[in-house]
């Protein structure tokens, strides 16, 4: 099994996999938000920061979208962090395809993104939803090094939110 971890910058993504990515966003609600067309996740990653794509023998098995201080995007969680960071990346969503978890995957993507977060000395932020809870979520947060330092209700869903 051989894995390779494609990453793209500003904004720069392989229209070949948009529908690979869409699949597995959509198998992971609600941990993930749910996206509501290939356009729409096209739309977000032509607004992203950091995007990578981690393929296991060319097939998608995971992917993340960040996004840096300042994009347009509509995001509440992100605009939270907008209101008390200058300077940061925002770990909008990070999936691992069901069939693949426990197997250090997760963490191969998010220490890119520690790679990526720190040539520039960012703080890399993210939430997790607390209801309905995603406990293996929180759980490996924790492990990886973040802090919580908010949290949220909304009407049909609550968040942590996380800052390392």
């Amino acid at each position: 099994m051989n894995t390779t971890l494609d990453v793209f910058t500003d904004g720069q993504y392989d229209v070949n996999r948009l529908e690979e990515i869409y699949a597995i966003n959509q198998q992971n609600i609600p941990a993930i938000g749910a996206l509501g067309s290939v356009d729409k996740l096209q739309e977000l990653l032509s607004i992203s920061s950091y995007h990578s794509v981690l393929l296991l023998d060319k097939n998608v098995i995971g992917f993340t979208i960040c996004f840096r201080e300042k994009t347009s995007y509509w995001s509440e969680n992100y605009k939270y962090f907008m209101k008390s960071l200058k300077k940061f990346l925002y770990i909008d969503r990070i999936v691992i395809d069901q069939n693949y978890r426990r197997e250090g995957f997760g963490k191969k993507l998010y220490e890119d993104i520690f790679l990526n977060a720190q040539q520039e000395v960012l703080s890399i932020t993210a939430e997790v939803n607390t209801k309905p809870i995603n406990q293996a979520s929180l759980s490996f947060h924790t492990h990886m090094g973040f802090k919580q330092i908010g949290k949220r209700d909304f009407d049909d869903h609550n968040v942590a939110y996380f800052i390392k």
